[in-house]
């Protein structure tokens, strides 16, 4: 069995140190904690920024290389942003281009069921131009390459419109 601990009490002068020095030590940890959330909050934004400028020097990549045909291999060195990524910088979807039709898409990388540490150009593999693949029960599926990433650009003139309607 462990001693039992019995705290001898203080007397006055005593009791107003060890008081004193409680306040000083509640006050350290509420200044320090403080510190910490500031100074987390501005590497955050720092990461935010770093991987928002990451996405665009790899979208100014894919740009350079417009077509598949045209595309080089893309090695580690070079800026490859993952999901996560993407999404931390506010480059929540994924342009996409059919190899045939020439259509358009966008994907909502947010809607992807890979890792968030998942390359960007992993995902080629997995992109298929759906109404081109219709009606040939995936026996073609016509693939589709990454054009670059987007996000969405806030509606504002459909928000007044929604607005203007309510009475």
């Amino acid at each position: 069995m462990s001693p039992r601990i019995i705290p001898i009490p203080l007397s006055g002068d005593l009791r107003k140190a060890q008081a004193k020095g409680v306040r000083y030590a509640d006050g350290l940890h509420n200044t320090y904690f403080d510190q910490t959330k500031l100074i987390r909050s501005a590497a955050e934004a720092k990461i935010r920024e770093a991987d928002r400028l990451e996405c665009e020097a790899w979208n100014a990549l894919m740009w350079a290389w417009a077509t598949d045909e045209m595309r080089p291999v893309i090695d580690d060195q070079q800026a490859n942003p993952t999901i996560g990524k993407a999404i931390n910088g506010g480059y929540d979807l994924l342009e996409a281009k059919c190899k045939r039709c020439r259509r358009l898409s966008l994907v909502p990388l947010r809607a992807v069921k890979r890792p968030a540490r998942t390359p960007i150009l992993m995902l080629e593999d997995a992109l298929f131009c759906e109404p081109c693949s219709e009606g040939k029960h995936y026996t073609h599926r016509q693939r589709a390459f990454i054009v670059g990433l987007t996000f969405a650009k806030p509606d504002s003139a459909g928000k007044a419109s929604r607005e203007r309607r309510k009475p």
